[in-house]
């Protein structure tokens, strides 16, 4: 768990809910489009076979690849309460892990670090359940995007084919682009007629099959959740 990042967030919704309190401010102006900027935390889900996998040969937890997400979009306004979002969310997650079960002939661990990337490019509604008078402004949000990724392993392995069980050095890497959906739900909370804090929830669902260095390792579940903070600008 990425400790300062918790922190941060919870330092920016706890102004966010202070800004509300106070509730000072001008209508901001939802007539015109607005830029995002967030920083979040993104939990992976896991659900596939490779993930099983992992967690079966090194003792690989979800929590293990909770990192920094952080994410851009634009809305342009549809009405009073509806708009089009375009977002773009980039995460990165490293891990060393090591066999539970096996050690070399040193008695030391036989490792290799995993990096797994994804970069969303997604397109899809945001709808406000109050007007630009609310001094708390919740709102929901859907739609669907490409998810590029890239996984890499890299460090020593074990070749179950060699009846020694040999270990050896090497990097693997794949890369991919695939279709996703995603989910969101969230608070904001005008300070001005231009800008506003918010806070916000997401769920991305997307799923990749592998065709080169990780064929045969089934499929990698790129799905979580990112539980995020920002600023929103409008212009």
């Amino acid at each position: 768990m990425n400790t300062k990042l918790i922190t941060t967030i919870v330092g920016l919704s706890a102004l966010l809910f202070a800004g509300a309190s106070e509730a000072q401010y001008r209508a901001p102006r939802y007539n015109e489009p607005s830029f995002r900027i967030q920083l979040g935390e993104f939990q992976p889900d896991g659900e596939s076979s490779y993930w099983d996998d992992s967690a079966f040969d090194f003792g690989r937890r979800n929590d293990d690849f909770e990192d920094t997400a952080i994410g851009l979009s634009y809305i342009r306004p549809l009405g009073p309460r509806l708009g089009v979002q375009f977002s773009g969310l980039f995460y990165e997650g490293t891990e060393n892990l090591a066999y539970l079960d096996f050690e070399d002939q040193f008695g030391g661990d036989i490792a290799h670090t995993t990096e797994l990337e994804v970069a969303s490019l997604t397109l899809g509604l945001i709808y406000k359940f109050a007007g630009p008078e609310a001094a708390l402004v919740p709102y929901i949000g859907a739609g669907g995007g490409l998810y590029a990724w890239r996984l890499t392993e890299v460090g020593d392995f074990i070749d179950f084919d060699d009846p020694n069980l040999e270990i050896f050095d090497a990097f693997f890497e794949e890369e991919d682009e695939e279709l996703g959906l995603y989910f969101t739900a969230g608070l904001e909370v005008p300070l001005a007629d231009t800008w506003s804090l918010f806070a916000e929830a997401r769920w991305d669902s997307a799923e990749a099959g592998f065709s080169g260095d990780f064929l045969g390792l089934g499929e990698l579940d790129l799905s979580g959740r990112t539980y995020s903070a920002g600023v929103s600008w409008s212009f």
